[in-house]
């Protein structure tokens, strides 16, 4: 059964990272435009002010409004976004001083009982990040100066936390099949 689910989890942690490497380009790209009129238009008013220079394009110049708001809105789906895949390739940091001399079996049932915590942890954020979504929702709250509802960012990030969820329960599937066959798990490269 891991074996079917196996492709379809994978490519629904691949999707999920690549939206949100997409939205972090955009918040990027988006960032780095407001800086730089935001600092045209201050050097447009240093050249007006010390040297009585009419630069009006530099004045015309700004942050981009709202910048805030859409950056908030985007890192809650960016963060949701790439823990799926994370989470699939057991990138998590881990620290392993004494896991190593317990094992391969032990170390198989640990694996088991930190996945089962991660689907805990990611099933309440899932859930309370649900609840905050519809409140939002009913109280028709916008954001302060593009006026868009608050909600908007709220199911953006709820998206990839119910696609965490879903590879969480694939890798507790996943660890246990390992427990029960005395598999050796694959972890990335990263070990701490």
């Amino acid at each position: 059964m891991i074996k079917i689910l196996e492709a379809p989890a994978r490519w629904l942690a691949k999707t999920s990272a690549m939206l949100g490497g997409f939205v972090l380009l955009a918040v990027m790209i988006m960032t780095v435009i407001s800086v730089m009129g935001m600092s045209l238009h201050k050097l447009g008013r240093f050249l007006k002010k010390s040297y009585e220079l009419e630069i009006a394009p530099l004045l015309a110049l700004g942050p981009i409004p709202g910048e805030t708001e859409m950056i908030e809105a985007g890192m809650a789906f960016i963060i949701f976004a790439f823990m799926p895949i994370v989470t699939l390739n057991r990138g998590h940091a881990s620290v392993e001083i004494l896991t190593n001399a317990f094992g391969a079996a032990v170390n198989r049932l640990i694996d088991l009982v930190a996945d089962l915590l991660l689907l805990s942890v990611a099933g309440y954020l899932a859930y309370r990040h649900y609840l905050g979504t519809l409140d939002k929702y009913a109280n028709g709250e916008t954001t302060w100066i593009l006026q868009f509802p608050l909600w908007w960012g709220y199911a953006g990030a709820l998206f990839g936390a119910v696609i965490f969820v879903m590879i969480c329960v694939f890798c507790v599937l996943r660890s246990f099949d390992h427990l029960l066959r005395g598999t050796s798990r694959q972890a990335s490269e990263i070990l701490h």
